[in-house]
């Protein structure tokens, strides 16, 4: 009877007999090809099924015979991806450029939404190959190979390249970089099948080198951060579907087109934080004068690339605190990290302990990748009045800013410092790093294009009553909003015009709907006045009128000014912001 060392060595020979007769028999160098149509998901959302199907059928009719013809075999389809393999490796790279032509030459006979964008990718190496399918590392490589290429490019590895030879077209060596799963860099080079600009090509490269920070801790693993910085930042924004009264949006602005004025104040904010140290910034304002708006404007990346030098260069997050639930210290370092990972799910894997330490890995690989990095942060107060939040977070918070290139960006309805739940936090010089700005009430030439434009583009233009409709609702957009909102549905279910009502009094159904929805708000103002504010407001509530001089020397006064409830007049005389806050004012306080 053989010894079980004996029976290991005859198992260990009959393995490597197996593996030889494999690799001589079904082990072959290759080209793989892997392909894949851009915007195929968008298509099929907006087309339908039946209408994807049928691109996709198109596409494949354009794409399967050139492959033949250039010695390919299509080894499956998945979705809206090809896997060919060639034996030849110039043929293979030519029936690509073969295939982009042919694929630019459809979409110029085709409408926009019809045109079949495709990426491709190739790579030569070693697979087990079998009658219907290949398998091997390089099946792997050649995906990923695939994923690094934009619309209507061709990207290939340093193997295929070295196949080539005097090939027929340019080739533009790109860079090195990691392919997911893979521990040595690879080379990539592009086909330049239609005479691109090569530093042009080089430079949209750069734009989705992968970073890769491992950061070991003791005991914990290997946290880490990988950064793909192939993140979009066209200037191009979705269509915004407008219908009905476009005034009737009471939340924080969900499309940048529906963004008014302000836009002295978001230069001067993205100044800031393009400066070679990004500074942190405090947005300050009352309730509804919309700073949560002008958050969110700012963090839009079609704003950004009109408005930014180097936008690529930079990495946003945005955090309502309104809107989640962290009542320590670390749950809001979780929220802030989970939420990057969600926002930035294509473009970084994250891996780091949930505490300050992981902020600060992150931090570290934000900075080394040589990005800057921007947090914004909606409702900052609901952070500081906090009882559980203590000042170590401040200060660790302020390090992460002294260290590295990032700033905060926070929106609160008052100083920061003013809002702290103890004066030892008010004291954190984390509240010194912040440049304050404040969001008061517009212009007259910014209330004047909130007028105008929503109702002209929805056909029911307000322009004749611009000057009627500031007046009653002041420059305050909350209620100016609501103002227009009124007059827009009132005509409309009139089938009446603004012009209709020039030089005429303003219809009680118009100011019903506006005084229904105002003045709830109106009271919640007037709550919120301290007894010396409500005692100044009465005054402007009264039938005396209140001068100017009669303010300057009171702190009350110049706070409700510089709130915004109040306003200096031409004629010198203080008045509430608008006709009809001044009216509600005079019931609420003279009742």
């Amino acid at each position: 009877m053989p010894s079980i060392d004996d029976l290991l060595r005859k198992r260990k020979e009959l393995l490597d007999d197996i593996d030889k007769e494999i690799r001589s028999q079904y082990t072959r160098a290759v080209t793989l090809l892997f392909t894949d149509i851009v915007g195929s998901t968008q298509f099929f959302e907006e087309m339908g099924d039946i209408s994807g199907r049928q691109m996709i059928q198109t596409h494949n009719d354009l794409l399967f015979p050139i492959i033949g013809e250039y010695g390919g075999r299509v080894i499956k389809t998945i979705g809206d991806s090809i896997m060919a393999s060639f034996e030849d490796p110039c043929k293979a790279v030519t029936g690509a450029v073969v295939m982009q032509k042919a694929l630019e030459t459809y979409n110029k006979v085709s409408d926009q939404k019809h045109r079949i964008k495709v990426r491709m990718g190739l790579h030569f190496g070693e697979a087990v190959v079998d009658e219907k399918d290949l398998f091997g590392d390089m099946v792997n490589t050649s995906a990923r190979v695939e994923a690094r290429a934009d619309a209507g490019e061709i990207i290939i590895s340093h193997s295929l390249k070295n196949q080539l030879g005097d090939f027929g077209y340019p080739v533009v060596f790109l860079g090195t970089d990691v392919v997911k799963g893979k521990k040595e860099k690879i080379d990539f080079f592009m086909i330049n099948w239609n005479s691109r600009d090569e530093r042009e090509i080089v430079e949209s490269w750069k734009t989705r080198i992968t970073i890769t920070i491992t950061h070991e801790k003791s005991g914990a693993g290997k946290p880490h951060v990988i950064i793909r910085n192939n993140i979009s930042l066209s200037p191009e924004i979705q269509p915004l579907a407008q219908k009905g009264n476009p005034y009737l949006n009471r939340v924080m602005l969900p499309h940048p087109r529906l963004f008014f004025g302000r836009q002295a104040l978001v230069k001067r904010i993205l100044t800031r934080i393009q400066s070679e140290r990004p500074q942190s910034i405090s947005i300050v304002g009352e309730r509804r004068i919309g700073k949560s708006s002008l958050l969110n404007y700012l963090n839009f990346a079609s704003t950004r690339a009109l408005m930014m030098d180097s936008p690529e260069k930079y990495i946003f997050l945005f955090v309502d605190f309104q809107q989640i639930r962290a009542n320590t210290a670390g749950e809001i370092i979780g929220v802030i990290l989970r939420e990057l990972k969600r926002t930035m799910a294509a473009n970084m894997e994250l891996e780091v302990p949930e505490d300050f330490d992981g902020m600060r890995i992150l931090c570290q690989a934000i900075a080394d990748a040589g990005y800057k990095f921007i947090m914004f942060f909606d409702e900052f107060e609901s952070v500081t009045k906090n009882p559980n939040i203590k000042p170590d977070f401040y200060s660790s918070f302020r390090s992460l800013a002294n260290k590295f290139p990032l700033a905060f960006v926070t929106a609160s309805g008052r100083n920061l410092k003013d809002m702290c739940v103890t004066h030892e936090i008010s004291d954190s010089p984390f509240f010194n790093i912040f440049s304050v700005q404040n969001v008061g009430l517009f212009k007259q030439e910014e209330a004047a294009e909130l007028v105008k434009t929503p109702s002209a583009q929805c056909n029911v233009p307000l322009e004749p009553l611009a000057s009627k409709i500031m007046a009653e609702a002041g420059l305050y957009p909350f209620f100016l909003q609501m103002m227009c909102g009124s007059w827009f549905e009132y005509l409309e279910t009139e089938g009446k015009s603004a012009s209709d009502f020039c030089g005429k009094k303003t219809p009680r159904e118009v100011l019903g709907l506006f005084r229904e929805e105002a003045e709830p708000h109106f009271e919640y103002i007037a709550e919120t006045f301290s007894p010396a504010e409500t005692s100044f407001m009465k005054k402007v509530a009264g039938e005396t009128p209140v001068s100017d001089d009669d303010a300057s020397s009171d702190m009350a006064a110049q706070e409700l000014l510089k709130r915004g409830y109040l306003v200096l007049a031409e004629d010198g005389v203080i008045k509430a912001f608008g006709i009809e806050f001044g009216l509600f004012l005079k019931k609420y306080f003279l009742r």
